[in-house]
């Protein structure tokens, strides 16, 4: 996840990352993408919560929507490259209508959903979501 943060800072600021750098984290980020067109937080990276339970492996809002806002931004033929498409489709197809929320689960452990620090992942899926989407247009 920190990786694919960079190639979305790289993209804002220069010098962060070289070219070959830039291209090497899209290429590894293109690699982790899941069969339904998105991403899940535990495969952008080796995560252990603090409270052992097991990590929720199914693709989510924020890992999806951080990756394809960073993919969008990183420039080159990662930037239109189809897998974003089918990324971006993930979160139009996921977007829950009821809230207008996405949805996302804690790295560092399990949390009640409807607690605020339950809440706060969603928050932050949902904004990257929104940012993800607006890019595209």
């Amino acid at each position: 996840m920190n990786r694919a943060l960079m190639l979305w800072a790289s993209s804002k600021v220069g010098d962060v990352l070289t070219p070959p750098q830039r291209q090497a984290i899209a290429e590894a980020l293109l690699a982790a993408q899941q069969e339904d067109g998105g991403w899940s937080m535990a495969s952008l990276g080796t995560f252990k919560r603090v409270d052992d339970t097991a990590l929720d492996t199914q693709t989510d809002g924020y890992a999806t929507s951080v990756v394809t806002l960073a993919l969008q931004n990183a420039g080159g033929a990662a930037s239109s490259d189809a897998r974003v498409r089918k990324g971006l489709d993930w979160l139009r197809r996921h977007q829950d209508r009821s809230t207008g929320q996405w949805t996302a689960t804690s790295l560092n452990k399990r949390r009640d959903p409807a607690s605020d620090p339950g809440r706060f992942m969603n928050d932050a899926a949902s904004a990257y979501a929104v940012l993800s989407l607006t890019t595209a247009r």
